[in-house]
């Protein structure tokens, strides 16, 4: 059984009306929906389905012959958040290869397009409290509304946020061929790293699904704790000789509070 089918049938294999990872509960499929049709929440002509322009992209890679992984991979993240659920995007993946290539879709375009459909998923949920369960950081959402606090506050003691707070960025720098489940481990050490060193009263927040940061004070010291993050994370972990390796810096926080959502938002944009 190939990739494809085994996702599919362990996917039939759930209830027929789940909850949809993206916030929305999924519907039931409907029986008179054609084979070839890529199922789904929209069609443009009002009739069930997914819009079939969604799957434009790896269309024209299929026709072109290129590459299908990157655009697999976009069109993975813009269902997720349109609310179709896994299910439906494999459907309307397996149509499109089945009316162009005449065969089940390729094992690469399975992987990038349910890894980035997961990957958005999992930033919507994490959105949705104040604190991610797994890693114990603050949620962007929580992250972004004590970041507004911090420029309310600095508007009424007449003082600048730029001098006064920024953000401490780790990116950890994963080997290729990490899993999803590694990623999130990894993650959890740089959560504990970051609270050894930032004990105090500062955020300390998840950024999408590959990074995390602190919203600090700016001071002179600020300098010295990045490097011991950078150190700390290197030699956490000790059951292998190799060094985990992660970018750590400190980003600047802009004047006005609008961009400062911005750069939270760039931050936790999928890289």
């Amino acid at each position: 059984m190939s990739l494809f089918a085994d996702i599919r049938r362990r996917l039939d294999l759930r209830p027929s009306r789940s909850l949809n990872l993206a916030g929305s509960l999924a519907r039931d499929r409907p029986e008179a929906s054609s084979a070839e049709q890529p199922c789904g929440r929209r069609e443009p002509h009002g009739t069930a389905g997914i819009d079939r322009s969604a799957y434009l992209a790896i269309a024209e890679a299929l026709q072109d012959g290129a590459d299908v992984v990157p655009a697999s991979d976009e069109v993975g993240r813009r269902l997720a958040e349109d609310g179709v659920s896994l299910l439906e995007a494999l459907d309307g993946l397996g149509a499109l290869y089945r009316s162009i290539a005449g065969g089940e879709p390729a094992f690469d375009a399975v992987r990038a397009l349910s890894s980035s459909w997961a990957e958005a998923s999992l930033i919507y949920l994490h959105s949705l409290s104040c604190e991610d369960p797994l890693t114990g950081l603050s949620s962007l959402a929580h992250l972004r509304s004590r970041l507004g606090e911090i420029y309310r506050e600095a508007d009424l003691r007449g003082t600048s946020v730029p001098a006064t707070h920024a953000l401490v960025v780790v990116e950890p720098l994963y080997p290729a061929g990490i899993t999803p489940l590694e990623r999130e481990l990894r993650l959890i050490d740089v959560a504990e790293c970051l609270r050894i060193v930032f004990a105090g009263g500062d955020v300390l927040g998840r950024l999408g699904a590959r990074r995390a940061a602190a919203l600090v004070d700016r001071d002179p010291n600020l300098p010295d704790q990045v490097e011991t993050v950078r150190a700390l994370i290197t030699q956490w972990r000790l059951d292998t000789d190799e060094p985990q390796l992660a970018r750590v810096w400190i980003e600047g926080l802009p004047a006005a509070e609008q961009w400062g959502g911005r750069v939270l938002d760039e931050l936790a944009r999928p890289a």
